[in-house]
């Protein structure tokens, strides 16, 4: 577009005169980190022609985020400002958003105005239906980033950091959904069921129903059929296999923990992404013991207290950790 009709267009958003469309369209012409100075640009121009109006840039920003989450009863009161007579679009609220967004910049805009977090605490799943059907069980300690403002054009996308099962909903017009992960990670589908994990020490996809395609760094492509594994560790090299036996990639559901001949330091990995307790191990030789079972366990001290009975180690509470040794011969 023509700066002199982004100008325009801006200077309704910032008077709070802008529909729904336009204000979608501000978002995403915003999203292209080129048009950050341009946009502050005219900011300080309306701003420089509206001197009545001074912002509390701590007290608007408070007050945008509450209105964001749906908890705002009543505008934000400035003395020194008049509002104008279209009152039922609540200037208030965009006149907020600048001030917030000016005082944070773009990544409390790509954060807080184009996404919600979807969040699930340490040691606890939490199930959420998105608005077009789909349906994502969270593994604890994991967090997925919606579009706020709901789904929009052909692709359904969705961020990922943790563990999640999805259902995906199949739209009539077969809408693409994508989940992102880190490292340039993408699993892209139609309909289907699927456990995806990406957390620091890897990527993994085991998929239950359906197809799905994964975009990979470098431009590589791995399609998926069910019953299918991929993992994928942190120097990127990556096996796809057709595991017997999916319970190691979905215990997680049942607050469970499946171990098969599993090492002891892998097992401190997952309690720490699972109830985000640091655990470490000083003895090599302890840390490559194994052990296997499926074992309940809703706390770090649930699995700790197992580990500790069958494996005959010891457990010593750190300032910031836990430490598993052997115990000392007296």
């Amino acid at each position: 577009m023509k700066e002199s009709v982004i100008r325009a267009l801006l200077f309704d958003f910032f008077e709070g005169n802008t529909t729904s469309i336009q204000r979608k369209l501000i978002e995403e012409w915003l999203a292209e980190p080129q048009n950050e100075e341009l946009y502050y640009r005219y900011l300080d121009e309306w701003e420089s022609q509206h001197p009545q109006f001074t912002p509390d840039a701590d007290r608007a920003l408070a007050h945008f985020q509450a209105a964001l989450n749906g908890n705002a009863e009543e505008p934000c009161q400035n003395t020194s400002w008049e509002p104008t007579a279209n009152t039922s679009r609540k200037p208030w609220v965009w006149v907020a958003a600048a001030a917030a967004i000016a005082a944070l910049g773009s990544f409390v805009f790509q954060k807080q105005i184009r996404y919600k977090s979807l969040e699930s605490e340490p040691g606890r799943t939490v199930s959420y239906r998105l608005s077009e059907g789909t349906e994502v069980l969270l593994n604890s300690n994991s967090t997925l980033l919606v579009p706020r403002f709901g789904f929009s054009g052909k692709t359904r996308e969705v961020y990922l950091d943790g563990e999640a099962e999805f259902k995906v909903t199949h739209t009539r017009d077969n809408d693409r959904f994508v989940v992102k992960m880190a490292d340039d990670y993408q699993i892209e589908v139609l309909g289907t069921e699927f456990v995806a994990f990406s957390r620091a020490r890897g990527k993994r996809v085991f998929l239950k129903n359906g197809k799905v395609k994964l975009q990979l760094p470098e431009g590589k492509q791995v399609y998926m059929k069910p019953g299918n594994l991929f993992v994928s560790g942190r120097n990127g090299a990556f096996e796809m296999t057709a595991p017997d036996d999916p319970r190691p990639y979905t215990a997680w559901k049942e607050q469970t923990f499946y171990f098969d001949n599993t090492l002891l330091s892998d097992v401190a990995l997952q309690i720490e992404e699972q109830f985000d307790t640091r655990v470490r191990i000083p003895d090599t030789l302890l840390a490559q013991r194994r052990i296997g079972g499926i074992y309940k366990a809703e706390q770090a001290d649930d699995l700790l207290q197992i580990l500790s009975e069958l494996m005959e180690i010891e457990i010593i509470q750190k300032d910031d950790h836990i430490e598993l040794t052997i115990p000392k011969l007296p």
